[in-house]
């Protein structure tokens, strides 16, 4: 598996609450929703432990669940791994954008408002 748990465990402390709040605010303005092959209902709003929740239930799904069994043209073992690779991503630009990057923000800015 090319995505490890450790990976995972390295992700940034969670913002605030305050943070996270202001940043999931901003972000449902532009009705973001992170790309992603399998449904993260509340992404916005999850923390490292949710986080690390997910990927926890994401590899001990079994290859016959109907969720990974859903996705045509992958197999389940190529499902779960390019679901944690989109995780990583989105939770680390999620974590800049809490902080206020300016970078991160014109991510979003470009994918909601400039197309």
């Amino acid at each position: 598996m090319q995505y490890t748990r450790t990976m995972f465990e390295h992700m940034p402390s969670d913002a605030s609450d305050e943070q996270i709040r202001l940043a999931a605010e901003g972000l449902e303005r532009y009705h973001y929703e992170p790309f992603m092959i399998l449904k993260a209902p509340g992404f916005i709003t999850w923390k490292k432990a949710d986080l690390l929740a997910e990927y926890d239930r994401l590899v001990a799904l079994d290859a016959a669940s109907g969720e990974l069994t859903a996705v045509i043209g992958s197999t389940p073992a190529e499902v779960v791994e390019k679901q944690l690779g989109m995780l990583l991503y989105h939770y680390g630009l999620l974590c800049r954008l809490r902080l206020g990057d300016a970078e991160a923000w014109d991510v979003v800015h470009e994918l909601y408002e400039d197309d």
